[in-house]
């Protein structure tokens, strides 16, 4: 009896033995995990490693700063107040142009005694930098004109693209955002291959974070307006521009240099008036070129401010330019998306 006792005690010992080792799969987490579950949890992964490769291809971290920058920059070039100011001095600097051709020269030969063709070869040999100045200004004006108008024309898509990603943060947090985003779906796509439903429940609080945010956020109409601004400015933001209007400045710069301290002053002599006397003669029969000449002192530094914007920033204009802002906006939509489609079909199986 003793050792039939013995052996039925073993045989029981055995047993319960070979049932926990039997359940020791399932006490580990992972044999227990459905099919849906695990297919979700390999999406998210690979969403969340295509964000972080989206943004290391793309140079985002190069990207963000230099966009930040040269938005910083052109902000206050691109106020209204700013391309009125612009446009004015213009205004200014064109009316003079054609004042001094049609009114100044004939007016200035006929005080002086001389013939038009004597004025004039007076004025290219002892004058150059004014003759090669007021000739060249119509050009010159309608150059700017042009640039000034074109800025004006993309004011609505700046601002847009100013906001990125919101008004309060600056455009260099959004490759943080999308590495984040990128790190947190592997994460929870790690954790859903443990059992538990609360990781489907993770994965649809994740997607729809994203594709809610990004919607709320106005993301992919900011993203267009970006990209269209940038293909709007491609063909007109290059280093000849900033070449051409430099030479531009120079010339008008040299112009009013030698008007100011030797065309005036030998007119003022040969007319027997003071400065005083010339400036007054000069206001009353030609307005226009007297205004120009006062304002030359202010608007020259305006319009070369203007040009150093566009000069500073060429190198971060370069960094954005091969950039499409749209596709990288989309791509963490349908991410977000498929991981929240995808999380609540486990959810939805209750497996």
């Amino acid at each position: 009896m003793h050792d039939q006792g013995a052996t039925w005690y073993g045989m029981k010992m055995e047993e319960t033995m070979a049932t926990s080792i039997q359940a020791k799969p399932a006490a580990a987490g992972f044999g227990s995990v459905s099919v849906p579950l695990k297919i979700t949890g390999t999406v998210t992964i690979v969403v969340g490693i295509v964000f972080i490769v989206v943004a290391m291809m793309n140079s985002l971290f190069q990207v963000g700063p230099a966009f930040e920058d040269m938005i910083t920059d052109f902000r206050p070039v691109l106020t209204d107040a700013s391309l009125d100011t612009a446009r004015a001095d213009l205004a200014v600097l064109d009316a003079a142009g054609e004042e001094f051709t049609t009114i100044v020269a004939p007016g200035m030969a006929q005080a002086l005694g001389l013939a038009p063709e004597e004025f004039s070869a007076m004025m290219e040999s002892q004058y150059p930098d004014v003759v090669v100045g007021m000739a060249a200004l119509p050009a010159i004006t309608e150059s700017f004109s042009g640039l000034v108008d074109t800025l004006d024309s993309q004011q609505a898509l700046f601002a847009s693209a100013d906001a990125i990603p919101t008004n309060d943060l600056p455009a260099n947090t959004v490759p943080w955002i999308i590495t984040i985003a990128g790190v947190a779906a592997v994460i929870v796509g790690v954790l859903m291959f443990k059992p538990g439903r609360m990781w489907a429940a993770l994965a649809v609080g994740l997607g729809a974070a994203l594709v809610l945010t990004t919607f709320a956020l106005s993301l992919p109409q900011k993203a267009a307006d970006a990209d269209e601004l940038n293909a709007n400015l491609t063909p007109i933001y290059t280093q000849e521009l900033i070449d051409g209007a430099n030479a531009s400045l120079g010339i008008v710069g040299a112009m009013g240099v030698q008007m100011q301290e030797e065309m005036l002053p030998d007119l003022a002599a040969q007319l027997n008036m003071t400065m005083e006397e010339l400036g007054g003669f000069m206001a009353e029969n030609f307005p226009a070129t007297a205004t120009a000449m006062n304002a030359m002192g202010d608007s020259l530094p305006r319009f070369e401010a203007f040009v150093g914007v566009f000069a500073a920033n060429l190198d971060n204009y370069q960094t954005i330019q091969p950039v499409a802002f749209t596709p990288i906006i989309w791509m963490m939509i349908v991410g977000g998306g498929l991981i929240l489609a995808m999380g609540a079909f486990c959810l939805a199986t209750k497996r």
